[in-house]
């Protein structure tokens, strides 16, 4: 029971060192031009969202010399992705940070990098980045929106109450929780499993009322909301690579001035390497911290690995034309080929 209590501890001190933030010297206040309405599902102070507010807010405002600020709206009160996109679109909102539920509604292309096993570590993924983001930034721009940052929401984990997924029977018996839409659900009915649909503001209750035993998500994500307390297992299997993105609509960035423009665009890289620096370790904190207080970090099998692998590869080709375009895996899969030959070559 010591051992119990000190891992419960060792959490809660987690929690608390995401929450106090120290924020930007405020020296020398200055009226903003450009005050745009900002929202995102991330808790205040946690993850994605202390991210956003330590780094990325603070390092735009500094590009547009002081003259913009944002108003935030934290953890969901403006709804899911789905809300917060809609709200855009009509104008109530200017800004977001989307999740990777959220990515594809913006652009449908970013299906194709959530493609099971596509990417196998963040190296892989910094490459593509470098060399897409402006095709979807115009593809993007194409739908309404001005893509400013592509980020990282984790190499998601796969989390239960009852299974550790070293056999594929256990897929074959869960209940998972599905929120990333219609390749998540896809990739799960190859693996035999029963998807249940829950947004994402419902997680949390539909979780501790055991509507669902399962779900991928990242660590920060289960931390967030309090996942931990109900869930038993981690496989950290790299089934799926999540992004995420930092995006204005069309008119609120056309709002600012090209030198602005010019200016938030040419930090975008090094602003997008911090952000993802610092979400990546954030995100190892909280599965370590998970571990710590008692969640079993299973030990993946190569052979059941391999069989997801084969199972779940054929979504690749079958969603070309429904969810993405076959320009979009085909140039994904050209970069990546590209990447094996530059570290073959070393």
């Amino acid at each position: 029971m010591a051992a119990k209590n000190r891992c419960s501890i060792l959490l809660v001190l987690f929690l608390l060192s995401l929450c106090f933030l120290v924020g930007p010297s405020q020296a020398k206040a200055k009226e903003p031009k450009y005050l745009f309405k900002m929202a995102t599902l991330a808790p205040k102070g946690v993850g994605w969202a202390r991210q956003f507010e330590l780094i990325m807010m603070p390092k735009l405002e500094e590009l547009a010399q002081g003259d913009i600020k944002f108003k935030a709206y934290w953890g969901g009160i403006m709804g899911d992705d789905e809300d917060i996109i809609k709200k855009m679109r009509v104008g109530q909102l200017d800004t977001a940070g989307i999740s990777c539920q959220g990515a594809p509604m913006i652009c449908p292309e970013f299906t194709a990098l959530q493609l099971p096993f596509l990417f196998s570590n963040y190296e892989e993924v910094d490459y593509v980045r470098a060399r897409m983001f402006e095709f979807f930034d115009d593809v993007c721009r194409e739908n309404g929106f001005k893509l400013n940052f592509w980020l990282d929401q984790d190499f998601d984990q796969i989390y239960s109450s009852r299974f550790r997924f070293d056999r594929i029977e256990d897929f074959q018996r869960a209940r998972f929780m599905t929120w990333y839409g219609e390749l998540e659900k896809e990739v799960l009915v190859k693996l035999g499993a029963s998807p249940i649909p829950v947004n994402v503001p419902e997680a949390a209750s539909s979780m501790r009322q055991h509507v669902f035993d399962s779900i991928i998500a990242p660590a920060l994500g289960i931390l967030g909301f309090q996942g931990y307390q109900t869930m038993k297992y981690i496989n950290p299997i790299r089934i799926r690579y999540a992004p995420a993105l930092a995006v204005f609509t069309n008119e609120a960035w056309g709002t600012l001035p090209e030198e602005y423009q010019t200016a938030i665009m040419g930090g975008r890289a090094g602003v997008e390497i911090e952000f993802c620096e610092a979400v990546r370790i954030d995100n190892q904190k909280a599965l370590d911290a998970m571990v710590k207080y008692g969640l079993v970090l299973v030990k993946p099998n190569p052979g059941q690995v391999e069989e997801i692998r084969r199972r779940t590869r054929p979504v690749w080709d079958e969603l070309v034309g429904r969810e993405y375009r076959r320009e979009t895996l085909d140039l994904i899969t050209g970069y990546l080929e590209d990447y094996q030959v530059t570290q073959a070559g070393k």
